[in-house]
């Protein structure tokens, strides 16, 4: 690592080599990168950079034999390409506890940002669609994650998250309406220049990462789940107190993880490594772990049933085995 030394053991890392990775060549798609994966049981939906798709429904495990896959975005369809219905633009995805698939687009042409809500189970039910309105329909939006937990009024709540912005969107599916999540240091200690764009929460804790100066936030979710959603029209959700600095991370961060045991994990670009980092602890280096690394662009990290877990590679890990997941012991 280039700017801070950094004296880690690398653990043993568990690669499951297997003849097939995901092949879409059998909808009309021969090169794609993988930009984030949602699981659902045996069926992965997976948000790709492409020519002209960007989300698909392929398989689970990535290495299953006669694989079928779906083009979900519509980006082809030509009845959607003089309108803004369908799915174009996906930047990524979330399952909520109940089987729904949020899906959220980015602008495309003259087309705002767009939260689609599925469900899994019943798709005849339809669909719910939330428009982004100005100013954030003009903001770059990057990832959004569900809440496993339900609000104190039983409501789902999803956090989204933008490029070079000091705040978190949150969408309320009961209310069907956005509200915005600002907050200040307990200190008063300025927060800009500022990118609160990488996040992740589970059942006890809420981490924002700044991806400017690598800075590591822990938010109250308890009290946040506590929190009244604004009424229809009421836009903003203003915090001040309660948000906690924990430190530096090693470096800029991507795709936060919380593991089973409340760790975090996440991705270091710049080295082509994923780390682990337990709370509690100071953010120096000699309290991470390097349990992953390779040259090739890491873009998530998924946590699946028993503990087990997989790095998610943009491009092939490998020529031989073209699998973008490689399996990885945390």
């Amino acid at each position: 690592m280039k700017s801070r030394e950094v004296r880690v053991f690398l653990l043993c890392v568990v690669v499951i080599s297997c003849a097939n990775g995901w092949d879409l060549r059998s909808v009309g798609i021969d090169r794609f990168s993988v930009r984030h994966v949602s699981l659902y049981h045996s069926r992965a939906f997976v948000t790709i950079e492409s020519a002209n798709v960007s989300l698909v429904e392929t398989v689970w495990p990535e290495n299953v034999p006669n694989q079928r896959s779906w083009i979900l975005s519509d980006e082809l369809d030509r009845r959607w390409r003089c309108s803004c219905r369908g799915l174009r633009n996906v930047l990524g995805t979330d399952i909520d506890r109940i089987a729904r698939l949020w899906i959220l687009s980015g602008s495309d042409g003259h087309c705002r940002p767009k939260l689609t809500i599925r469900s899994l189970l019943s798709p005849a039910t339809g669909e719910i669609e939330h428009r982004f309105r100005r100013p954030e329909s003009e903001q770059r939006f990057h990832t959004i994650v569900v809440d496993p937990v339900p609000a104190s009024d039983g409501d789902t709540r999803a956090f989204i998250t933008l490029l070079d912005q000091d705040y978190l969107l949150i969408y309320s599916l009961f209310k069907r309406s956005l509200g915005k999540l600002q907050f200040e240091r307990t200190d008063l200690t300025p927060l800009h220049p500022i990118s609160l764009s990488e996040m992740t929460i589970n059942h006890h804790r809420l981490y924002v990462a700044d991806t400017v100066s690598d800075r590591l936030f822990a938010l109250p979710i308890r009290n946040l789940r506590q929190l009244a959603f604004p009424h229809d029209g009421i836009q903003k959700i203003v915090m001040q107190a309660n948000v906690t600095y924990l430190g530096r991370l090693l470096g800029r961060p991507r795709a936060l993880t919380l593991d089973f045991h409340d760790q975090l994990l996440y991705i270091l670009p710049r080295d082509g490594a994923i780390v682990k980092w337990t709370p509690g602890r100071s953010l120096k280096a000699e309290n991470h772990r390097v349990i992953y690394q390779q040259s090739t662009n890491l873009t998530q990290i998924i946590l699946g049933v028993g503990g087990k877990a997989w790095a998610v590679s943009g491009e092939h890990v490998s020529d031989e085995t073209r699998q973008h997941c490689v399996k990885i012991s945390v």
